[in-house]
């Protein structure tokens, strides 16, 4: 393996490698040649063999750098990609000789008293680490001993170094680099490399993920042995199965990929919009399906939190995406600080709006169709002044890695429908506002006179009452800021406040409808109590008030919707 230098300077000159392309690249566009896009296309693909085959010779982190670009296509072009993904499976085993000494002077033990019928070839291989099979001396379990890659510890802190001060030039010298912040981008593949380093934190990890799928039978999570787990060995229990990708194992022992396909991404609905917190590396390494039909995950190395705030609009966006509500994508998009504050928000709508419309009418299979929304999809993000979060990179990365597995399980799965069935159930139970009985009792009065539906209808209501409530609450302090702001000079503008005017007008009468029609539904569900303790006085009143109240809020929405589609027009 080369030394730390030698490294180093194989890593700047990979990197200077693609910055010669780049400038090929606008040579070949400006020059407009009849076959200009042809010869664009060769150089991505021999840049991503180049990568590959320097990935493999240098070995180490740089294999984990390109497994991850090999999941973005949705920035960096498909003939780039398609060459890194054979990463995943390239890897190279770590002599067994070094394994057994890292495992000795990890335990300070002969490997024979700690582990028999240790397997010297791994069952799998990756980039920090590798997996044997083996029994515990002491129980004879059969176990999964995962081990790091020896001196893998002091090759990333060599390539992550070098890739420091590439990505500090990328930020600076391209505007991609500048688009993406590629700084905050390496500083949150640095944390998620030494939390992957760390095996306790896997531990950790895999407890946690445990606990959260504890009451689901169809997932099924390893069980780890705590008295040999170390930063650098990770014992689990060895669960066998078969791998999602090979379909015709799966259908030889009668395992059906379409319920698979719908059990995997129900469990990632779940880590997104119910419990944040996502296993964010789903390459079909890291699962297998188990005998009798469950999922097993395998891999808690990269994991990602999102923050409490953030998964309620996760489950928004979801929402609205089901919806083909254009709007709500966008408010969720600028909510999760994924639209730059120059964006046009109109063309950004209507460009969403399109891309809702494609996604929901193309399927998964390989194809033209595919091919074109992920042009489409690139040109997209490559056109709006949209920018995304340096730690849902990786989210969005395996989001994109999840539903390539999913094509390859279930190709003509109607993903929009799952969706539906799955995520609107789970979005709604976590829209419990207020845990006490009294809240309880209204909500279940309310699913029992309208069912399902009216319980998701009475939480979102609640919840959006909520959410102007905590406006109200923060908008005398935002406005209290930004006048002192100006006052003492830190903000020179003469702004043309009549649109924000006009919105805050807007955001006023959504209010009011919304606490009348709460108020009308408050009243039936009261109507509705005291109609089962008969006391019909009592409840006629009560439905007298919530008819009321209730034409009153259809009253207010036909005026407001007639006000600003006037207001449109003119």
């Amino acid at each position: 393996m080369p030394s730390q230098l030698k490294r180093t300077l194989a890593i700047f000159r990979l990197a200077l490698s693609y910055w010669r392309d780049y400038r090929n690249i606008e040579r070949i566009e400006r020059q407009q040649l009849p076959d200009a896009e042809q010869v664009i296309q060769d150089i991505y693909r021999q840049g991503g063999i180049r990568f590959r085959q320097e990935a493999l010779r240098l070995q180490g982190l740089i294999i984990k750098v390109g497994q991850f670009l090999s999941a973005r296509t949705d920035v960096l072009p498909l003939a780039f990609t398609k060459e890194l993904q054979q990463l995943q499976d390239q890897v190279p085993a770590a002599p067994f000789d070094d394994i057994r000494e890292l495992i000795e002077s990890t335990f300070h033990k002969p490997l024979q008293e700690i582990f028999t019928d240790f397997e010297p070839a791994p069952i799998a291989a990756a980039s920090l680490g590798q997996v044997h099979k083996a029994r515990l001396a002491t129980t004879h379990d059969l176990i999964a001993v995962k081990v790091q890659r020896p001196n893998i510890r002091d090759l990333a802190k060599t390539d992550l170094k070098a890739l420091a001060r590439v990505m500090a030039f990328l930020r600076r010298w391209t505007k991609v680099g500048r688009r993406i912040d590629t700084v905050k981008l390496f500083e949150e593949f640095r944390q998620s490399v030494y939390r992957e380093l760390d095996y306790i934190q896997e531990q950790e990890h895999l407890l946690r993920f445990k606990k959260n799928f504890s009451d689901w039978p169809m997932i099924k999570v390893p069980d780890v042995y705590p008295d040999y787990v170390h930063s650098t060995v990770l014992v689990m229990e060895y669960v066998e199965g078969i791998k999602l990708t090979d379909i015709e194992q799966l259908r030889q022992h009668e395992l059906n990929p379409h319920q698979l396909a719908a059990i995997l991404i129900e469990a990632y609905l779940k880590q997104i919009v119910v419990d944040g917190f996502v296993q964010i590396d789903p390459h079909p390494g890291n699962f297998l399906a188990g005998f009798d039909g469950r999922l097993i995950f395998l891999d808690f190395g990269m994991m990602s939190d999102i923050v409490p705030e953030h998964i309620d609009v996760f489950g928004r966006l979801v929402e609205y995406a089901l919806a083909q509500n254009a709007h709500g994508v966008v408010d969720c998009m600028i909510d999760l600080g994924f639209v730059r504050p120059s964006a046009n928000l109109e063309v950004l709508t209507r460009a969403v709006s399109v891309m809702l419309a494609r996604m929901a009418g193309v399927p998964l299979q390989e194809g033209p169709a595919l091919t074109a929304l992920v042009h489409d999809f690139q040109d997209f993000l490559y056109e709006e002044p949209l920018q995304f979060p340096a730690h849902y990179m990786f989210l969005g990365r395996a989001i994109g890695m999840l539903f390539g597995l999913v094509s390859t399980l279930d190709p003509d799965l109607d993903w929009m429908a799952l969706l539906k069935d799955k995520a609107l159930p789970m979005i709604n139970e976590r829209r419990v506002l207020w845990n006490n009985r009294y809240y309880q009792l209204l909500r279940e009065q309310v699913e029992r006179l309208f069912g399902p539906t009216g319980k998701l209808l009475w939480d979102r209501g609640a919840q959006k009452v909520v959410q102007w409530g905590q406006i109200g609450l923060r908008l005398p302090e935002t406005l209290d800021k930004s006048l002192s702001r100006i006052a003492y000079g830190a903000i020179e503008t003469r702004p043309d406040v009549t649109a924000i005017l006009r919105r805050l007008d807007y955001l006023s009468q959504q209010l009011t409808v919304a606490i009348i029609l709460g108020s009308a539904g408050l009243m039936a569900v009261l109507a509705a109590l005291w109609h089962g303790h008969y006391l019909l006085g009592f409840s006629g009143i009560f439905y007298v008030a919530s008819g009321l109240l209730t034409i009153l809020g259809l009253i207010k929405i036909f005026k407001m919707k007639r006000y600003h589609s006037r207001r449109r027009r003119h």
